[in-house]
């Protein structure tokens, strides 16, 4: 039967502020090993194509990436109270905080042995396999949200394939456009307002939309403020721009990503096969063209880290704040926001781990994942963010690791479908079966072995 009917539990006082503070470790481990991993999926194509040094993508990430954890509560309340009825969780609060309790533990436990194994398993993932497996077995079917559940687990097939789209079209625009045409530098000039113009653009309709309560406004007002800036930026990037047309080479020119450098091709990406012809080295004007989108892959790369920020944070403070609730007001409410300074301490415990440890992993993913050019970065980066912040806005949590896969497929698909590496996305779908009842099974030893710890006749059967 499950463990909801019937059983005896400790006093919530004793039980729930004992929770309360493994909890708020565990959760900023979570936080630690978010930015210690995943950060690098945002920064990893800047560092890979020289864009950026790795402190200087350090120091980027750990900005954005906390102001993006300021709008993430939404996501935080779908994972922490949208997989369980509230009517479910109100008539035992106590199970539903050891619940919690467990997920974080058993998520962490997971991450870190995928980690020490370099297993490729997703955060999202991993949590939302957690809370799953301990609701089926800790409460009766008819309490769950499948609906929520429903939405959380299409999105993880949708979001790639929109990522996918997205980059694919934005990138078909720049070869065909630019990259292909006889005098691609002179291209490069003529459209590069238009992307400064619609990255940040997009960037401002987000933050209207989902960020803050104080920025938030309606679909018709941010649309207009995003058109406003769209406007402005693409007029004074063009300025800039027509003022430097004569002065390529200069100092003036080369802080604006207009000095000459010399690309090779895409020979490291895991989503490209290895067999490239000398045809696909570009030429000196194409190098050229491609330079002009170096500030652009900086500018998306601040875009990829605040999104990743606003999403995968409800993956560190979601539970937690269930567990501080519960401990503060005795009940748990299913409409209470999240508390802001639960969002800044997991910005904090992000951008710690991101300082810490995340150097290393930004570098092998560096080298490995992201040999992108700049305008191939610029698109990938671009269609990861907006299908990150979508999610977002929709309170759904997603993978920011398999958007930016799905994202550079769609890039590589633009130039042949004989790029696309087979093997790369056959072990990103393997980690898709493995991680959710990987993650699931550490989540419920955690329960067993916790019950055992608070009370020995509370064992689970």
């Amino acid at each position: 039967p499950a463990l909801a009917e019937g059983v005896h539990h400790p006093p919530r006082s004793t039980m729930t502020e004992a929770l309360l503070y493994l909890s708020g470790l565990t959760g900023f481990l979570m936080a630690w090993a978010i930015g210690a991993q995943d950060v690098s999926n945002a920064l990893g194509t800047c560092v890979g194509s020289k864009a950026i040094t790795i402190p200087q993508a350090i120091v980027i990430g750990g900005v954005f990436e906390f102001l993006g954890s300021l709008m993430g509560g939404d996501v935080a309340h779908t994972i922490s109270k949208g997989m369980v009825h509230s009517k479910a969780i109100e008539s035992n609060v106590e199970l539903y905080v050891l619940l919690m309790f467990c997920t974080l533990l058993g998520t962490f436990c997971w991450l870190a042995f995928a980690t020490y194994f370099s297993l490729p398993v997703s955060t999202t993932h991993s949590l939302v396999g957690s809370i799953l497996g301990l609701g089926i077995v800790t409460y009766p079917v008819k309490d769950l949200n499948t609906f929520t559940l429903m939405r959380i687990l299409t999105s993880w097939v949708t979001s790639p394939l929109l990522g996918f789209v997205i980059s694919y079209s934005i990138f078909f625009v720049i070869h065909r456009r630019i990259l292909t045409r006889p005098q691609p530098e002179r291209e490069a000039m003529r459209y590069l307002p238009y992307f400064y113009g619609f990255t940040l653009g997009i960037l401002t309709l987000f933050m209207c939309r989902a960020g803050p309560q104080a920025f938030r406004t309606t679909l018709l007002r941010a649309s207009a403020v995003c058109f406003m800036v769209c406007i402005i930026v693409g007029g004074l990037v063009h300025m800039r721009l027509k003022q430097a047309r004569d002065k390529v080479g200069t100092p003036k020119a080369k802080s604006m990503g207009l000095q000459s450098i010399n690309l090779g091709p895409v020979t490291d990406n895991p989503l490209t096969a290895k067999e490239y012809s000398d045809d696909d080295v570009e030429d000196t004007r194409t190098s050229n063209a491609e330079a002009h989108f170096s500030g652009l892959m900086i500018l998306t790369a601040c875009v990829v880290a605040f999104a990743h920020g606003s999403n995968d944070i409800s993956n560190a403070i979601g539970p937690f704040s269930v567990i501080m609730e519960a401990s503060m007001d005795g009940h748990i409410s299913a409409n209470k926001p999240i508390p802001k300074w639960v969002l800044v301490c997991g910005g904090v415990g992000i951008v710690v781990g991101l300082a810490t440890y995340g150097h290393r992993v930004m570098a092998t993913v560096g080298e490995k994942i992201t040999k992108l050019t700049f305008t191939r970065g610029f698109a990938a980066q671009i269609g990861t963010a907006l299908t990150v912040l979508s999610a977002t806005i929709m309170g759904l949590s997603v993978s920011t690791t398999h958007c930016l896969i799905g994202a550079i497929a769609g890039v590589a698909m633009v130039e042949s479908v004989s790029k696309i590496n087979t093997g790369t996305l056959k072990k990103i779908a393997l980690s898709w079966v493995v991680t959710m009842p990987a993650s699931a099974l550490c989540s419920l030893a955690s329960l067993w072995i916790t019950y055992l710890v608070l009370d020995p006749e509370l064992r689970p059967h």
